[in-house]
């Protein structure tokens, strides 16, 4: 079962979708504008989103590459009636994993979610992104990483079977250790802690190992693998 958010303004066909989704076992919560789906996803991601191009207060494209740069791991089916090859190429550079055309068989729209939902659960992990320096949680939340966050959070990957002293963890820093205050360890570590509690339930995988140093509980996977 997946959690979907079905963004549509048509509310005929959207409860005919959305009753035919629940029917196969999927949670679907229906929106009928983008500011609607904005507020639904602030408070609770979607595994996947269901959305028209053409809606009353914006394009469905915008909001949807607005959405995915917070939660990456989110599927996304475009659903609308515009089918022309150049608007399914934005579709897709935009952020859609599927172009599909009103109208749809809903046996087709349904193969493309489970095929979907199969993607979004393997991708349950947390992620370390080397380009944009951003964490990313299970549930698709982006945590902006400092340099020195990003450089801790990676030499620590780079060793998730084993402990990194305080002293490796300082050199993976790039600081000499006789001049490093090892508070400030500590208060990166804090700040990357209050970080992710910010957008996240979940805690940072990160053990402290009392008189030595720190260890991941759980390596972070690189977006797209």
């Amino acid at each position: 079962m997946s959690k979907i958010a079905l963004l549509d303004d048509e509310a005929e066909l959207r409860e005919e979708v959305a009753a035919f989704l629940r029917s196969h076992g999927h949670q679907v919560t229906e929106l009928g504008s983008c500011a609607e789906l904005r507020a639904s996803v602030a408070t609770a991601p979607s595994d996947i989103l269901v959305v028209d191009r053409m809606l009353p207060d914006g394009d469905g494209l915008d909001v949807v590459t607005e959405v995915t740069q917070r939660h990456r791991q989110m599927g996304v089916v475009m659903f609308t009636a515009r089918d022309a090859a150049a608007e399914k190429v934005d579709g897709f550079r935009r952020g859609a994993d599927q172009y599909l055309t009103k109208p749809v068989q809903l046996d087709e729209l349904l193969a493309v979610i489970d095929s979907l939902s199969r993607r979004v659960s393997q991708s349950s992990d947390w992620k370390i992104d080397s380009v944009e320096w951003n964490l990313i949680t299970p549930e698709g939340h982006v945590v902006s990483l400092t340099p020195q966050e990003y450089q801790f959070m990676s030499a620590l990957n780079n060793a998730p079977s084993r402990v990194l002293t305080r002293h490796q963890i300082v050199q993976a820093l790039g600081k000499h250790e006789d001049s490093y205050d090892a508070r400030s360890l500590d208060a990166l570590v804090l700040r990357l802690r209050k970080k992710v509690a910010a957008v996240t339930r979940q805690s940072l995988p990160l053990k402290t190992v009392h008189g030595t140093g720190y260890s991941l509980t759980s390596p972070l996977s690189r977006p797209g693998r």
